[in-house]
């Protein structure tokens, strides 16, 4: 049997096919041709590209197109796309980085209050999730208000247009802000308080089910087996988390993009106001009974970038002579003792967690004449990491702990900074070693996983990762540096929160 995992990003879609050993036979990948601005998306575009690299995965010669037995979807959370009763799009998908819904949010908060919010959703309430842009669009658009059958995600939409089923896994009803996380069911409490029917909620079906067959009509343009079945995969964060192997608790997987995001898994709700307040989410993980939360940094690998850009104009140009990428040049730069200089890296502001400070900026600290772009890469590097120990630090009162990370995204091919988070993990936050996963499309891997499991090829998920999983060698700490990363990480916190309350 092959099964399919389809990715939707918010700027690029991906398929890739697997056959039963988990072994990546082909995948295709296109950007969206089709953007209506920022903040928007045009849905029916995004489902032309998702269709498009279907077709070409499954076109390739390794996948017998005949075998395939299920698809399963991820995607970015908190978008909303009104759908009529068959199945047009009412307006663009609004996403995440959409303005539209504050005083929409402001008013839900001031009905209910934010401590009885976030004991539903074990959510911080704030714009950036579905809910406001719903009401928004209800109050300001008389086309969907009049015409408005269901609100879904992006994934919610994609499976709806292959199957016909109008769902939402638990962990994309999450980033709604109006799912109750402990009962399973979009609250009819917090949708009253914002003058919306529950009906025009899609329905919530835990990670991995299957929603139904592909349409035939569908089926035989793309030239699929009519029986292949569609399955609601997870959030995209969750799929990955799902893809890397961490489906137990003590498990996280650090992604390392433009953004970085630390998953943890646990076993046990968390509706604590301090906990909703840090801006942590308590989310359903595709394992049942298991949550998981995101630790997240807006500056991730971007602020490596930012330095290369600015400041490695020698090592990029020795990187063109020498055809390598000049990342490998500057990780060649990098002292190998640690760093006199401490960088805060809120250069995109603190937007993730646990401080939302939009207006925060970031600084490096301690240069001096001599400070060369080496010294500045490894600095920030070291910044970063501090940054996701101070979110673990947060996450401990919780029972949230972390004995074992898996890294993926570009910052795990770098060797010198799994040294570096390794170290000082280990020394601030007992984590063991943190091991780069092998498996290039952790995302997509998981909701072929999931597929799997749904469809009764594999029992559990642990199964499915036996075979889907790969590892590298795990990173260790070093104990000789544990101390003086210690008393740095002490540093940085004060210099960290010292800087926030500037631009609170």
């Amino acid at each position: 049997m092959i099964l399919l995992g389809l990715d939707a990003g918010s700027t690029a879609i991906k398929c890739v096919a697997f056959s039963e050993e988990g072994r990546q036979l082909a995948l295709a990948y296109t950007e969206y041709g089709t953007s209506a601005g920022a903040g928007n998306m045009d849905a029916d575009a995004m489902f032309a590209a998702a269709k498009q690299v279907i077709a070409r995965c499954t076109a390739d010669d390794a996948v017998d197109a005949s075998d395939i037995a299920a698809i399963a979807v991820t995607s970015f959370g908190e978008a909303c796309v009104p759908v009529d009763r068959d199945g047009a799009c009412l307006s663009n998908m609004l996403m995440y980085t959409d303005n539209r819904g504050q005083l929409e949010a402001k008013r839900v908060l001031d009905s209910l209050g934010a401590d009885r919010v976030g004991e539903i959703t074990c959510t911080e309430f704030a714009p950036m999730y579905s809910l406001p842009k719903i009401i928004w669009l209800m109050e300001n658009d008389s086309t969907v208000r009049e015409r408005a059958y269901k609100f879904l995600q992006a994934a919610d939409f994609i499976c709806y247009r292959l199957s016909g089923a109008l769902t939402s896994n638990y962990a994309h009803a999450c980033r709604t802000a109006a799912f109750d996380v402990e009962a399973r069911r979009f609250s009819e409490e917090i949708l009253g308080a914002a003058g919306l029917d529950p009906a025009l909620m899609p329905d919530p079906v835990p990670c991995g089910t299957v929603v139904g067959t592909i349409l035939p009509d569908l089926a035989a343009e793309l030239g699929l087996p009519a029986s292949m079945r569609v399955v609601q995969g997870s959030h995209d964060q969750i799929a990955a988390a799902t893809g890397a192997g961490v489906l137990a608790p003590g498990q996280a997987v650090d992604g390392t993009g433009t953004v970085e995001c630390i998953t943890p898994v646990f076993d046990h709700i968390i509706r604590d106001c301090e906990f909703v307040g840090s801006n942590f989410a308590c989310v359903p993980h595709s394992v049942e009974g298991l949550y998981a939360t995101y630790a997240f940094n807006f500056s991730g690998g971007v602020l490596l970038k930012w330095i290369r850009d600015s400041f490695a104009s020698e090592e990029r140009r020795r990187a063109s002579e020498l055809g390598c990428g000049a990342y490998k040049l500057l990780d060649e730069a990098c002292p190998s003792e640690i760093s006199d200089l401490l960088v805060v890296p809120h250069f995109l502001g603190a937007g993730g967690t646990p401080d939302v400070v939009p207006t925060a900026k970031g600084s490096i600290i301690g240069m001096t004449m001599q400070t060369g772009v080496g010294e500045i890469y490894r600095a920030a590097m070291e910044g970063l990491t501090y940054e996701m120990a101070y979110n673990l630090e947060k996450l401990a009162p919780f029972g949230i702990s972390i004995t074992d990370l898996m890294a993926t995204g570009g910052g795990s091919c770098s060797p010198i900074w799994l040294r570096i988070k390794a170290d000082i993990f280990g020394a601030v936050s007992g984590i063991r070693s943190i091991t780069p996963l092998l498996t290039a499309e952790a995302g997509a891997a998981g909701c072929a996983m999931l597929a799997g499991r749904a469809i009764g090829l594999y029992s559990s998920l642990d199964e499915a990762a036996e075979l889907f999983v790969r590892r590298g060698e795990p990173v260790v700490p070093d104990g000789s540096v544990a101390e003086r990363y210690a008393e740095k990480y002490e540093k940085y916190k004060k210099i960290r929160n010292f800087a926030l309350d500037m631009y609170r």
